[in-house]
């Protein structure tokens, strides 16, 4: 049977924490473990991993200072032992099905992929369901430029091999805490796979993925208050904004022969030069295509550095 760790970054999720939990150490098929490394909660969360902890040997936990989610699950990564067939990551609010890990495994070891993502199902706080995010028939972006115009994959979904744990790892190929802030631990994996030409996407939904007002990324993407929130962080921090360039930046930096089969990351990763926006512009069509952004809206970005 094959060994699975799953991975869960936990903030204040004391709402639907067990009944996650209860769904990861139920999966069929495999032989799982939960890590769990808390982001800073000042609710009820730690009493219920402790709980979990005393009655299961299969959980194991972290009370951590707050890093951000993106951080906060690659630290997690960085931290589990490299003795496992199978990696996961798990948000703290969703339901899995009993043969979500299994049957990621299958997918990957019937076709050499890196890192594997799929469909969820949304559901409303209570459980009911809304539908699948992604309909059937929907393109989903997989090459790397697509990807860092917008990112479908999501990290709640993916199961990775110990193989592409190892690339993750290594010092050199790690991503920096400010991209992390910025694009968080998902758009990296999806990236780093994507460069290899290595994800597969399945089409099926595994996880029930709860909509609710505390989701850190929920699926309706247009949803105009989220959006209008995301614009005043960037407006009020720096920090979070030039996210496309950043991560193209760091991608040509740390994987420089894979990046280079995709010549408009380099250009993306000059966005701050004179020349890297004029190249920038001239393939602005195709980079709008996947974001839908109005052309002049683009081009201000591009302009004012915000890309």
């Amino acid at each position: 049977m094959k060994t699975v760790a799953v991975l869960m970054s936990t903030y204040n999720g004391e709402k639907y924490l067990r009944e996650q939990i209860d769904s990861i150490l139920a999966q069929a098929g495999v032989s799982v473990s939960l890590f769990v490394r808390d982001d800073g909660s000042s609710d009820g969360t730690e009493q219920i991993l402790a709980e979990y902890a005393k009655k299961d040997a299969r959980v194991r936990y972290e009370m951590c200072e707050n890093v951000g989610v993106g951080n906060s699950f690659m630290n997690l990564l960085y931290s589990v032992p490299e003795t496992f067939d199978y990696y996961a990551f798990s948000d703290q609010d969703d339901i899995w099905l009993p043969e979500k890990l299994s049957e990621a495994v299958k997918v990957l070891e019937e076709g050499g992929a890196l890192l594997y993502s799929s469909n969820q199902e949304c559901v409303d706080k209570d459980g009911n369901s809304l539908g699948l995010r992604y309909a059937d028939g929907r393109e989903i972006f997989l090459s790397p430029v697509q990807i860092m115009e917008r990112n479908m994959v999501s990290g709640c979904t993916m199961v990775f091999g110990k193989n592409f744990r190892d690339i993750l790892v290594k010092e050199e190929n790690r991503p920096t805490e400010g991209l992390l802030r910025n694009r968080i631990h998902d758009v990296w994996l999806a990236e780093v796979a994507a460069v290899y030409a290595k994800i597969v996407y399945d089409k099926r939904a595994f996880i029930r993925y709860r909509q609710h007002e505390n989701n850190v990324v929920g699926a309706n993407e247009h949803d105009k208050n989220r959006a209008a929130k995301e614009r005043k962080k960037k407006l009020a921090n720096k920090e979070l904004r030039n996210g496309r360039s950043k991560l193209a930046a760091e991608i040509c930096e740390r994987f420089p022969e894979q990046a280079k089969e995709y010549p408009l990351l380099g250009i993306c990763a000059c966005a701050r030069t004179c020349k890297g926006k004029r190249h920038i512009l001239k393939n602005a069509k195709e980079l709008r295509s996947y974001t839908g952004e109005g052309r002049l809206a683009f081009f201000l970005k591009v302009m004012l550095g915000w890309f």
